[in-house]
C-alpha cells in the first residue's frame, strides 16, 4: 500500500468515570459497528446440556484429619496393594 504523505492526526483520547475510552471509532484500522442499529445474535453452541457433568457414584466425601505417620502408611499400603485410598479405607473401615 503506498502511501500518500500525508499523515492524520489521531484523536484524543476521551475516557468516562470507570476508565473505558468513549471517542472510540476504529479497533485495527476496522471500523466499529454502530452499537444502534446492530441487533445481538444469542449464543448457539456452549451451555449447560443435559446429562452432562460427573455421574453420581453413591459415595459422599469426608473429610479426615489423621497423623503424617497413618496417612504415611496408609498410601504406601495403597500403592503396594494398586488400590486408592479411597479403596483401602473403605475396606479397612469396613472389616473393623
Amino acid at each position: 500500500m503506498k502511501t500518500t504523505g500525508r499523515k492524520t492526526k489521531a484523536e484524543a483520547s476521551a475516557f468516562d468515570a470507570e476508565g473505558y475510552q468513549t471517542n472510540l471509532r476504529r479497533l485495527n484500522r476496522t471500523p466499529l459497528p454502530d452499537l444502534a442499529v446492530t441487533t445481538a445474535k444469542p449464543f448457539a453452541w456452549g451451555g449447560a446440556r443435559a446429562g452432562a457433568g460427573r455421574k453420581p457414584s453413591g459415595r459422599q466425601p469426608v473429610l479426615l484429619r489423621l497423623t503424617p505417620k497413618t496417612v504415611r502408611h496408609l498410601r504406601t499400603t495403597a500403592r503396594k496393594q494398586g488400590k486408592t485410598l479411597s479403596h483401602l479405607a473403605e475396606e479397612l473401615l469396613a472389616s473393623a
